[in-house]
């Protein structure tokens, strides 16, 4: 776990890449704790600033808070979650956390008020009865005995072990709650809900028999409903109306005189969808009333109004009522009469009361309960979010980890195993996608050698639960949507009608089913990447819909709470809107495909939990669970793909634009082709040239070490590179402030030297000085005289000197501004004429000649500027061509080098492009055959050749093919091979500088009387019974044969891929050599090919002549 977390880490911190680490497996493998210690290593492998430790922890200490609240003992795991979790962490460009967000997916409420044998509610519950103190459970009006609650009587573990446990674990919940940033008081409000939630299922609801015949109900307990009332916070009467009355609201405020709706379809529209009215008026009873007086009135104003109805005759409330109501169906003229006996013409907006029957209450009580409980796990969560939302702004990096609920199978299946498993189907599909199957599709579109590997595709079964209009959840909407009879048979029939062909599913309606034994009466049977899984479809509608009744809503949005205020927005009387939610299956499916969306624009790793055994017991490990689980989840696929597969792929720019440090080639820039500045980037690097591989667009790495010791290069090149710089700002920084002492001391040495300087004058002046006084004193006026001359000599001497100083500065500056304007009109000239240049740039064509004349002086200029261009757009025109392109005009290239002014038939092969497989080879299926026991699958030239005999020069039509690794002659007909020479055996090729179309393959051979080295021999062919023998020849056996001497009319082509090939496999490039005079090996002996060209300079292909005489054989033209 701390290895994929790190690397997960670190390809974001590097690579600056959002990355998602996705955890999968069947429930009770192992995931939550997987997703633990994720966090917890990307928590404390991070910086240790004091800033980032608040997040940190508040983003560690998320876990117990969401584990209290949405974790429950299940069949499978004792710390199950109940619900999906997707935890976004957010980086700084440095890899430090400095936030996060947190997404739910479907919390299972149901489990609040029901829970399969041998599971458990949610561990909060369990927690706050066994850890919080008298004080508080006093203050919550709860008992320690989680007996005495009707939620809670479903636990059959051992209490005491369960109860040491939870008191531990709600101390470390409320101090994660404390941690977080919840104060003292919100986690207070927070356990009021709690216990209110458990108040709640303990009340009691008996039936009643009204005085008019219908049924009601009444609370038998009211002492509870006080104490929920109390820590809700809400009158107890209000509460009790809400939850034994349903209220509808009827709009009449556009009726006429006779109590047609004006332009409204008459009643149809006169009821809110609320919920649905009763259907039999010997159950429940009905209330009119004006709902201008305020909705959390006492309970006086329900008794008068059911005193006033009451006092009218129990058939007239019975019929008219009752019809009104039915008139929403189709009985307008009932809901007229209704509405007119009772005069509510003027009202505005009226509504009709009801009563609830014991089930119905019970039943709105328990959506109460799982209303209140899922929007507090919700309100929970966001304000989580919250606390941990990024404060800071700037670019950042996500790393996301999904945690959510495993594969299930119970006993008894319902509406919450199929949107579970549902999740799963989409997980295990969007894994199946990314590891094997786009891997590879990338492959084969890269051109690698790559065989297919099959996958189960559970495509199927994903668009069977959730295709548009004809999917399970678009059914399950449909039948929900439906006013009068939609119900879970109903859908059951659906079901059965819309897939009856379908092979992934089985339905067993009112009819024994396909299989009998595996499909339960009422239930369908879904086929899943994990197995069939049988669903009962009880209550699944209600589940779906899950619609809150408004006057519930209502009640709650009333309640003087803090939460519960904000929990039931829709309970607010300004809210004048009634348009139906979405039911749960399409939110739930709406939010897996924005799951979806965000998981494929990240780098995904996976995390695949194993469960040991069904039986949750340590140390024990069941073959077959394991191996079953394996299969599921598509290991052997997925190992196989990553097996025979690589580790690591990206574009060339990119991967030279990461690693070009690394080579003294690439760095600071390289100014070729992306994939040539690749491969010579890795040809540089000790790493073997087995671990990667080229494709047409990316560059394939095999293992995750050779990219790992990539990155060491790289990290060491850039503490390199780092201290090099610092040594060189150091350095400048040193010499900078070197200079600016020695300037500071040549100033100060100047100024000294001129002090220095003018200490003469200075004493000079001093007697001067002394001189006057004594003159003055003495009346010496000839001596006065005197000194007066020598001072006005010595002030012209240094005018003079000043003189000849400013006329040398004014000078110097004047050769200086010569110098700036000659600079400046030399660089005006340089940008005229590079603006004209850019103007009048020829073609980019290559082989355009065209170039603008420019004046003498920029001659030199223009021609470099001619070459550089003419690269560049040679390079422009390189780059434009795909893998296949370049190795073409890489043959092209290298015949220009071997044949150029060498063979006279060159220039007529320029204009042809290279095809290779003149004889579709590579579709023939029997040469597909062959080639598995060969290692010849790659074509690189194909045709029907003459092959020239030795004895006699006669011209035998042959197929000749030329792969990879060697070059063969086979049969024409049955494809049997006759020679198969390896390429690394062919030392040198023959031909004559004419028109012919002769070529002469001269291979190596050893005798096969002695194996030594020192017995190599060249220009003769040998027969081994071996896979790397130089010849295979079943007819001739261990007989001598000689060098190859084939005739075609693509003899350049030939020879120059002849040429590659051996290059590529001796690891050094073979001999061609262009004479009219050579040698060629027959067996032991050696022949002399002599050509003469008599006739005209055309002879065209086959009008040779060929005439052995002795030991030479002469070819004429």
């Amino acid at each position: 776990m701390y290895a994929l977390a790190d690397h997960a880490w670190r390809s974001l911190r590097d690579f600056y890449s959002d990355q998602v680490i996705v955890i999968t497996g069947e429930s009770g493998s192992g995931k939550t704790e997987a997703s633990k210690l994720i966090l917890q290593y990307l928590g404390f492998a991070t910086g240790k600033s004091k800033e980032l430790e608040t997040v940190r922890q508040q983003l560690l200490l998320c876990n117990p808070v969401l584990e209290a609240f949405g974790n429950a003992k299940s069949l499978h795991n004792d710390n199950s979650s109940r619900f999906g979790k997707y935890i976004e962490l957010e980086f700084d460009y440095k890899g430090e956390p400095v936030g996060g967000l947190i997404t739910h997916y479907l919390l299972e409420k149901s489990r609040v008020t029901v829970q399969h044998p041998g599971e458990r509610n949610f561990h909060i519950f369990f927690q706050l009865l066994a850890g919080a103190d008298v004080q508080l459970l006093k203050s919550l009006k709860l008992q320690r005995n989680t007996e005495n609650y009707l939620y809670l009587r479903n636990n059959h573990s051992n209490p005491s072990v369960w109860h040491q446990s939870d008191k531990d674990e709600f101390f470390n919940t409320k101090k994660a709650l404390e941690s977080v940033g919840f104060s003292a008081e919100d986690i207070v409000n927070i356990f009021r809900i709690v216990a209110a939630v458990l108040k709640l299922g303990n009340l009691i609801f008996t039936p009643v028999s009204n005085i008019d015949g219908t049924e009601g109900c009444s609370i038998n307990n009211d002492y509870e409903l006080e104490e929920v009332a109390t820590l809700l916070m809400i009158p107890a009467e209000e509460l009790r109306s809400a939850l034994l009355y349903r209220t509808y609201s009827v709009s009449c405020s556009a009726m006429d005189a006779h109590g047609m709706a004006v332009g409204g379809g008459g009643g149809a529209n006169c009821f809110s969808r609320d919920s649905t009215l009763p259907r039999d008026s010997t159950t429940s009873r009905t209330f009119l009333g004006n709902n201008h007086q305020s909705h959390s009135q006492p309970q006086q104003l329900l008794l008068q109004q059911r005193t006033s109805l009451l006092s009218t005759s129990a058939s007239m409330v019975g019929r008219d009522m009752y019809q009104m109501m039915d008139g929403c169906h189709g009985s307008d003229v009932g809901f007229q009469a209704a509405l007119a006996s009772r005069a509510y013409q003027d009202a505005k907006d009226d509504f009709v009361m009801t009563d609830l029957s014991a089930a119905e209450a019970t039943t709105g009580r328990d959506t109460l309960c799982k209303a209140l409980y899922y929007r507090l796990f919700t309100w929970i969560i966001n304000s989580i979010n919250e606390r941990i939302k990024v404060k800071q702004h700037g670019k950042r990096r996500i790393l996301g980890v999904l945690d959510i609920y495993g594969f299930e199978n119970l006993p008894v299946n319902g509406f919450e195993q199929l949107i579970i498993n549902y999740c799963n189907e989409k997980l295990q599909h969007y894994v199946t996608e990314i590891v094997v199957k786009e891997e590879q599709e990338i492959y084969m579109q890269e051109g690698l050698e790559w065989s297919p590997i099959l996958f189960p595709d559970n495509l199927a079964v994903c668009d069977l639960i959730e295709k548009h209009n004809l999917g399970l959840l678009a059914i399950m909407d449909e039948e929900c949507q439906r006013s009068t009879n939609g119900s879970d048979d109903a859908f059951l029939s659906r079901v059965g009608q819309v897939f009856q062909d379908n092979i992934q599913i089985e339905v067993a309606w009112g009819l024994l089913s396909k299989n009998a034994d595996s499909t339960a009466m009422n239930a369908f049977r879904l086929k899943h990447y994990a197995g069939w899984v049988t669903y009962n479809v009880a209550g699944f509608l209600q589940k779906n819909s899950d619609l809150l009744v408004r006057g519930l809503s209502q009640s709650m949005y009333q309640c003087a709470h803090p939460i519960v205020k904000e929990l039931f927005p829709e309970g607010n009387p300004r809210r004048t809107t009634l348009r139906r939610p979405a039911t749960s299956g399409t939110q739930f499916k709406m939010a897996i495909i924005a799951l979806m969306r965000s998981l494929r624009s990240k780098n995904p790793h996976f995390v695949r939990c194993i469960k040991p055994n069904a039986f949750k017991q340590p140390h024990h490990f069941d073959v077959q669970t394991i191996q079953q689980q394996i299969r599921h989840l598509g290991l052997l696929e997925t190992a196989q793909v990553k097996k025979n597969g690589f580790a690591f792929r990206q574009p060339y720019a990119w991967f030279l634009q990461r690693y070009k440090m690394l080579s003294t080639v690439t760095w600071p820039h390289w100014g070729g082709v992306a994939i040539e500045g690749a491969a010579r980037l890795l040809r540089d690097l000790p790493i073997s040239a087995t671990e990667y591989a080229f494709g047409r667009r990316m560059l394939f790495i095999k293992n995750d070490s050779t990219l790992m010791q990539l990155e060491d290069f790289r990290r060491i090149r850039l503490n390199d590179l780092a201290t090099l710089i610092q040594k060189t700002f150091r350095g400048w920084a040193t010499r900078w402030l070197f200079f600016k002492r020695r300037q500071a001391q040549i100033k100060i040495a100047a100024a000294w030297r001129r002090y220095k300087a003018d200490a003469p004058l200075r004493r000079m002046r001093w007697r001067l000085s002394s001189v006057i006084l004594a003159g003055c004193c003495l009346l010496c006026l000839p001596m006065l005289f005197c000194f007066r001359v020598l001072v006005t000599s010595f002030s012209l001497l240094r005018l003079s000197a000043r003189r000849e100083y400013l006329e040398l500065r004014q000078r110097r500056r004047m050769i200086e501004a010569v110098l700036v304007i000659e600079r400046s009109y030399i660089q005006w000239k340089r940008r005229r004429y590079l603006n004209r240049l850019a103007i009048r740039l020829p073609s980019t064509s290559p082989t355009c000649r065209e170039w603008p004349n420019v004046a003498l002086f920029l001659r030199d200029t223009n021609q470099i500027l001619k070459k550089l261009y003419h690269v560049w757009r040679c390079h422009r025109y390189r780059i434009g061509f795909d893998q296949i392109g370049r190795n073409r005009m890489r043959e092209k290239v290298t015949a220009s080098l071997l044949f150029r002014n060498r063979k006279e038939s060159y220039a007529r092969s320029v204009a042809h492009p290279f095809q290779g497989d003149y004889v579709r080879l590579r579709q023939n299926s029997q040469w597909r055959k062959l080639v598995n026991e060969t290692s010849d699958q790659y074509i690189v030239f194909a045709d029907i050749v003459s092959k020239i005999t030795r004895s006699s020069g006669r011209l035998v039509p042959v197929l000749f093919v030329v792969s990879t690794s060697s070059m063969m002659i086979l049969d024409q007909r049955t494809l049997n091979i006759k020679y198969r020479v390896p390429a690394a055996d062919i030392v040198r090729i023959s031909l004559s500088p004419f028109l012919d179309d002769i070529a002469v393959f001269h291979v190596k051979s050893f005798d096969n009387t002695s194996s030594s080295v020192a017995n190599l021999q060249t220009g003769c062919l040998h027969f081994q019974q071996s896979s790397e023998s130089s010849v295979l020849s079943p007819s001739f056996g261990n007989k001598w044969k000689g060098d190859l001497v084939l005739q075609t009319c693509h003899v350049i082509e030939l020879v120059t891929k002849m040429f590659l090939v051996v290059q590529n496999a001796a690891g050094k490039a073979p001999e061609v050599n262009v004479h009219t005079d050579f040698e060629v090996s027959v067996g032991h002996q050696a022949v002399e090919f002599s050509f003469h060209c008599t006739g005209p300079t055309e002879v065209q292909p086959g009008h040779v002549r060929i005439v052995r005489r002795g030991y030479r054989l002469e070819v004429t033209l």
